[in-house]
């Protein structure tokens, strides 16, 4: 016996205007405005903010603002990292792509872009040597006025590829043995800080060729108490963490390297419950006179990349912290903006916390997409 079921139907539809018990349609949205193409200051304003996501993208955040728009987006693969140009409308990017995905033949290269209009201008290929890391400081910096543009290798032998970005060319390659990154130092050179527990100064011709180097006396003791490569610079000095809480200043002001006497984040007091700096940017300055350290308490060998609780305040004349600042959620990285008020930036699991510097209060969130705990984003500001 077969049964049949029947299904009824109901469309609810609105009666036309005018009929009885008629319900009118609401007025109808306005029609797309599709083929627009917006285009961006040639000077970014300085509390806009490059966040540079692993793998992904670039995005160009107004940070100061509390719609804290996405202006623009830059495309990002392997390791990408940008340096930002204020000598010209330019961006540059670093990258590395694979024929086959992620497999297969390899390219590094350069990608020029307009600023305003964020349109590839050129594209320079690299050795293929640059070191693949999570986005960092000190894998890709300018020198020489933002003329060259300096590569850090590591294959792992280190060297440094030395790049006119003016005249879209590679110069050469210098080889540093047994150090890691690159610091810009005088008018045209490069430092970088060595296994040996030194740091090694390159001052280059304007061929990009090295003309000679220096190497300090070792400072850095790699086995008990070794250094960050992230810093924070006020004037020609940047200031470096250790893992247990001291801060090694290094003027590279000039061609060479000038070590400057260490001095204590923590106090005694501070060192018996283990409070230690902590992050991927640890360390920023307000380029004035004050450093602002991501500090943990309860540390121990194997924390140094964690989050941190707060943020210490610290006058680098008096050597002496001014406050600490809580913070609402703990962060990884710090940096400031530039503007006439300037911001603190700090990186949590899933964006970026607006800080007020004097007060430490929290000004905004700003909710980037695709993060997560332990994502190590690098966050730059426009200068």
């Amino acid at each position: 016996m077969r049964t049949t079921i029947t299904l009824a139907l109901v469309v609810v539809c609105a009666a036309a205007p005018g009929l009885a018990g008629a319900t009118a349609f609401p007025s109808p949205l306005a029609p797309d405005q599709g083929g627009q193409v917006a285009t961006l200051p040639e000077q970014y304003p300085a509390d806009w903010a490059f966040l540079n996501l692993p793998y992904n993208r670039i995005e160009i955040r107004d940070i100061g603002s509390d719609t804290h728009a996405t202006r623009g987006e830059l495309p990002a693969r392997d390791s990408t990292v940008s340096l930002l140009a204020t000598t010209r409308p330019e961006i540059y990017t670093l990258d590395t792509v694979w024929s086959r995905g992620v497999r297969g033949v390899r390219t590094d290269f350069i990608t020029v872009y307009d600023t305003k209009t964020l349109k590839v201008l050129d594209e320079i290929v690299v050795p293929t040597k640059r070191i693949l890391v999570a986005p960092m400081n000190g894998t890709f910096v300018f020198t020489d006025n933002e003329r060259l543009g300096l590569v850090y290798n590591f294959t792992p032998t280190s060297s440094v590829t030395v790049v006119d970005l003016i005249k879209r060319k590679v110069l050469g390659e210098i080889e540093l043995p047994g150090c890691s990154l690159l610091i810009p130092t005088g008018a045209r050179g490069f430092s970088t800080l060595c296994a040996n527990g030194k740091l090694t100064s390159v001052r280059l011709g304007a061929d990009g060729k090295a003309l000679g180097h220096t190497e300090t006396t070792k400072f850095n003791d790699l086995d008990a108490d070794p250094l960050f490569t992230e810093n924070a610079a006020i004037g020609g000095v940047r200031y470096f963490p250790s893992m247990l809480g001291h801060v090694q200043p290094i003027d590279f002001s000039g061609d060479e390297a000038k070590l400057l006497p260490a001095w204590s984040l923590v106090s005694a007091e501070d060192a018996a419950a283990n409070w230690r700096p902590s992050g991927w940017q640890t360390i920023a300055s307000d380029e004035r006179s004050q450093l602002y350290v991501l500090m943990q308490p309860d540390a121990h060998e194997g924390t140094q990349k964690d989050p941190a609780a707060e943020v210490w305040v610290y006058d680098v004349q008096s050597r002496q912290r001014l406050r600490r600042m809580r913070l609402v959620r703990p962060a990884i990285s710090l940096a400031f903006d530039h503007g006439s008020q300037p911001l603190l930036l700090a990186q949590t699991d899933s964006g970026i916390d607006v800080y007020d510097p004097a007060t430490g209060a929290l000004v905004r969130r700003v909710v980037v997409d695709g993060l997560s705990a332990g994502t190590h984003m690098l966050v730059k500001t426009v200068r």
